[in-house]
């Protein structure tokens, strides 16, 4: 089997792609990832060969991605995520078409089945024009149009009354009226200059998962209830990154320092490796917890040494540029974070409960363009009981204090966190989950 991956140029796309394309490879499987050369390190480890994708692709560039000029409101939303994600669907289209049939200069890679992530809709025009399967990668919550489950973006739980689920139903219809045909017709015109039919007024939105197979790499354990789950969503459980051993920072030199320290009280915070303003979460969280002698509060952010000198740390606090989750993480208690999805997702396979710090507006028009899914992140580890969601993205010192302090105190988030860690666990080969489900679609293919 030959399986194309295409990937957009961010970290938090690639690295749940990695242990997939491992799997392949180790399988007998050939792999081709095409994806920006700023991530092509991260490509070797899973035995797929490189190719990078052509500039319109590899760019990403955040003064491009403004609304349009005299822009507000709902038609800035909307032209931010048409630049952002409909924009590149032709390019995508000849991207793929380029590496399948050999026209960019490399020899023919003649997949059998695209692997891409959610926000790759050239893979949907090219199924269309030539027949290949495509599947599609999770890397945020479960996307769906479930009437009984919050709207994207807006950070809400589940409605549990009449008030709330009246209020669901009506943040979803203003949703598709006002938002997702606006996207559909942006999309339909791409469509339509590759010689395609239209797509319906939810086609933005049902074109984020392929609906043949949808790998989310979680459970139900972290994910809202549906009555009607699609058939084409497979859960597998959490896909850690990989990481050459060589190219690995040495542990820091407060690593024993931090494994001699009871486990309940070391607190980890990071706000992953795109938001590195320290001020937003890192320094009042320092902050917070400065008075505590009895925690170890253990920062990673990139350029650490720039971004917090030693000189201004609490006496309790360590930094570190970069530590794998997989080795730090078992020695955390809490975790406090602007709840980024692989982060999260890497903190409750090894049941450490969350603090999480994500900005929602409440109102999905306006969300869609701003907040990311950090939003909906944040509602999941509520949901799931795994720790507390604080709804902004910039707590006070003492909310976030109070905060730590109640998850520490009060062992129910602990618990919830070990309960979804054990979900995780009954997936214990996720990867190759993964890969027996394309290897499914493919063989549907050709009968």
């Amino acid at each position: 089997m030959k399986v194309l991956i295409a990937t957009m140029p961010f970290a938090g796309h690639i690295h749940p792609m990695q242990p997939i394309a491992l799997a392949l490879t180790r399988r007998g499987h050939t792999v081709a990832w095409l994806t920006s050369a700023s991530h092509a390190h991260m490509i070797p480890q899973t035995g797929a060969l490189f190719i990078p994708s052509p500039p319109p692709l590899a760019a990403h560039d955040e003064t491009a991605l403004a609304p349009d000029p005299e822009t507000s409101g709902l038609a800035a939303v909307v032209s931010t995520l048409r630049k952002l994600f409909l924009d590149r669907v032709p390019d995508q289209v000849a991207a793929y078409r380029a590496v399948l049939d050999g026209s960019d200069g490399t020899p023919a890679f003649e997949a059998d089945i695209l692997l891409v992530d959610l926000c790759a809709y050239g893979a949907h025009c090219l199924r269309d024009l030539t027949g290949v399967p495509y599947a599609t990668l999770g890397i945020n919550p479960l996307v769906t149009l479930d009437p009984e489950v919050p709207p994207w973006g807006t950070g809400w739980l589940p409605p549990t009354t009449f008030f709330g689920r009246w209020l669901n139903s009506l943040a979803h219809a203003a949703a598709s009226w006002l938002l997702y045909p606006k996207l559909t017709a942006a999309l339909n015109a791409h469509r339509k200059e590759l010689g395609l039919p239209p797509l319906p007024a939810t086609g933005f939105y049902d074109s984020t998962r392929s609906d043949v197979l949808h790998i989310m790499p979680t459970t139900p354990a972290f994910e809202f209830p549906r009555k009607n789950l699609h058939p084409a969503v497979k859960f597998v459980g959490p896909l850690l990154p990989l990481f050459n051993e060589d190219e690995l920072e040495p542990l820091p030199k407060w690593w024993d320092e931090m494994l001699a320290h009871p486990r309940e009280k070391v607190i980890h915070v990071t706000q992953g490796t795109y938001a590195t303003n320290a001020a937003n979460l890192i320094t009042p969280t320092l902050a917070a917890l400065a008075h505590r002698p009895d925690l170890l509060v253990i920062v990673t952010t990139p350029n650490a040494e720039t971004h917090l000198p030693a000189s201004s740390l609490p006496s309790n606090a360590r930094v570190a540029s970069f530590i794998p989750h997989a080795r730090l993480l078992p020695h955390v208690g809490v975790m406090v974070t602007n709840a980024g999805y692989n982060g999260v997702l890497a903190a409750l396979r090894f049941g450490v409960p969350l603090v999480c710090a994500a900005l929602r507006f409440g109102v999905p028009l306006v969300c869609a363009g701003r907040s990311e899914d950090k939003a909906d992140v944040s509602s999941r580890v509520a949901w799931s009981g795994a720790g507390i969601d604080l709804a902004t993205d910039a707590p006070s010192e003492d909310v976030l204090r109070r905060a730590v302090e109640r998850v520490i105190d009060e062992g129910k988030f602990r618990s919830a966190a070990e309960r979804v860690s054990a979900d995780f666990g009954g997936h214990g080969d996720g990867p190759g989950e993964a890969v027996d489900a394309l290897e499914e679609v493919v063989e549907r293919s050709r009968r």
